[in-house]
Formats: C-alpha cells, structure tokens, sequence
C-alpha cells in the first residue's frame, strides 16, 4: 500500500483543510499519524499515492493553512518506508 499523508499543527488546521479538499472533490481519508513521524495535531489526511503532491501544496499553501509536512508512505510486507517530500 502507497498513500501520501499531510500532518498538521492543530486540529483545526486539519479541519480547514479537509473542508477545502473535499469541496475540490479530492478523496481524502482521516488517518492518525505513525509513530515514526511527529506531529502536533496527531491527525492526518491520507490521499492516494496516484495524487500529485506538488499540487497539494499548490491547494494549501495559498488557504494560510499551516502543516507539518506532507510524507510519502509506503507499506511492504513487514517494511514500512516513510519519506518527507513536502
């Protein structure tokens, strides 16, 4: 399994952002963040490994709203590899 997860600093960042993704009509799923990355909020959204996550940062950015880091996660077998790229 391959997704992307976008961490916030509060939950009303995360709140903010769900709202202004899904009116975008992106699919987003709520997801508490891995033990291996820190977060504030410690909620995430989860998207789809298919979604590009330039254009992520290119919807949030401009909103003011404030995030952690945007991580690339992939789950193999027993191995799970967990990139920030955002």
């Amino acid at each position: 399994m391959e997704y992307f997860l976008i961490t916030f600093q509060s939950t009303h960042q995360y709140m903010k952002a769900e709202k202004i993704l899904k009116d975008l009509n992106y699919d987003c799923t709520l997801l508490h963040i891995p033990s291996e990355i820190s977060a504030d909020c410690g909620l995430g959204l989860k998207f789809s490994s298919s979604l590009d996550h330039n254009k992520l940062k290119k919807i949030i950015i401009p909103t003011g709203i404030n995030f952690d880091g945007i991580y690339y996660i992939k789950n193999k077998e027993n191995e799970k590899n967990i990139e920030k790229v955002g």
